[in-house]
């Protein structure tokens, strides 16, 4: 199943982060973005509902879409998260535990990386990719800087990043973004919602497109 979850991931390049309450509407946003081209969806544990949502993604829209877990911060939350259907788990650390747990259950490894050491270790752990965050503080210059020593790396800048952002990270060496308010957001649940939401994914999608 990871080398799945790893395929759809790279071929969209963007996980879609939902965090917080959307209301029941996680299937009319996960068909939006799949409509769109997005390929993964990453739920938050710290989201109302978050497991359920997770199992409603994955009943639902996962023979489309690879759905995660993320804010994954125990190995009581993977195994949680995998019995949801989960995927892949991201988290906002790297925690050698999760890691490990993760990869016992064939699931994608998404930790949370700030130096190039944090990087090191999770690889040398089993993560299949790394979370650079928050993005916006480290900046394309440091997924450039990176590719010299650690060429293979599947780095993917998360927290801020907007569809300009987005070309200057895919073209510093970024394999997958990924994006969360600035393309999900609570005014999702409002009225014309929906459509805003169309809009935004074709932005990103474009932004990723032409690199």
């Amino acid at each position: 199943m990871d080398d799945e979850v790893l395929a759809r991931i790279g071929a969209g390049r963007i996980i879609a982060i939902l965090r917080g309450d959307f209301r029941g509407l996680e299937l009319e946003i996960a068909s939006v973005l799949y409509e769109s081209g997005i390929t993964a969806i990453e739920v938050t544990l710290n989201s109302p509902d978050a497991l359920v949502a997770i199992g409603r993604l994955t009943v639902g829209i996962g023979d489309k879409l690879s759905i995660g877990a993320g804010t994954v911060m125990s190995v009581d939350h993977v195994l949680r998260a995998a019995d949801s259907g989960a995927g892949f788990i991201v988290s906002p650390n790297r925690n050698v535990g999760v890691i490990e747990a993760t990869k016992r259950l064939e699931m994608v490894s998404i930790p949370g990386c700030f130096t190039p050491s944090e990087i090191c270790e999770a690889l040398d752990a089993g993560a299949d990719a790394v979370k650079l965050f928050p993005a916006i503080s480290l900046g394309s210059s440091f997924v450039r800087a990176i590719r010299s020593p650690l060429g293979e790396v599947r780095m993917i800048p998360t927290g801020g990043v907007n569809p300009e952002m987005a070309g200057e990270f895919l073209t510093a060496g970024a394999w997958a973004l990924g994006v969360g308010s600035e393309l999900v957001s609570s005014d999702v649940s409002a009225v014309g919602g929906l459509v805003r939401l169309r809009a935004k994914a074709a932005a990103f999608v474009k932004a990723v497109q032409t690199q």
